[in-house]
């Protein structure tokens, strides 16, 4: 039977750790299917689906990752995900998908404010990604924020347009949101 996991891992950063990650993975015998990965500061950090064909393999997964995080610095989790939640999600891909943008200054509360507009309208966030420019031409630092929702049939798109547009009006940033083709 096979096995579904989310993989999160976190450690210096350094070269050769996605090597030794991902190596863990393939020597087990098991395969990634969706992967995330980038520096925060100066700390590693990804997020890897990982499917392993059978127990055995999954055995191994585990004992690699163990071993991978006794010999380094570095903290690895694995979560098995349950079959429901494997159909769910495939279940959910024929919901319209769209990308929030978001541009100005940097100013605490965008993220919160935005993501609570978002669940307030039963709105799934996919992917959420932040940035702060901080570049010395710049008078101020520059926030950017990238969002994949996926807005189930019953929220009106004029309204969810408005309620953006009003959040912009208010927080004084730029919103954008965009349909996604699949």
């Amino acid at each position: 039977m096979q096995n579904q996991y989310i993989l999160a891992a976190m450690g210096s950063n350094r070269p050769g750790v996605v090597a030794d990650v991902t190596g863990s993975i393939y020597k087990a015998g098991c395969n990634i299917e969706n992967s995330f990965m980038t520096l925060m500061g100066v700390h590693f950090t990804l997020m890897i689906h990982v499917i392993a064909e059978d127990e055995d393999k999954a055995d191994r997964l585990n004992r690699n990752l163990e071993s991978l995080e006794q010999k380094e610095d570095l903290k690895v989790h694995i979560f098995p995900m349950e079959s429901d939640e494997i159909e769910i999600s495939r279940a959910r891909k024929d919901q319209p998908r769209y990308e929030i943008r978001v541009r100005g200054q940097d100013k605490a509360g965008i993220v919160y404010r935005t993501s609570k507009l978002l669940a307030s309208r039963g709105i799934n966030i996919l992917k959420l990604s932040t940035k702060v420019d901080r570049s010395k031409h710049l008078q101020q630092p520059i926030f950017t924020m990238r969002i994949g929702i996926e807005v189930p049939k019953n929220v009106d798109g004029h309204s969810l347009r408005m309620d953006l547009e009003s959040l912009a009006e208010d927080t004084q940033e730029t919103f954008t949101l965009t349909r996604k083709r699949d």
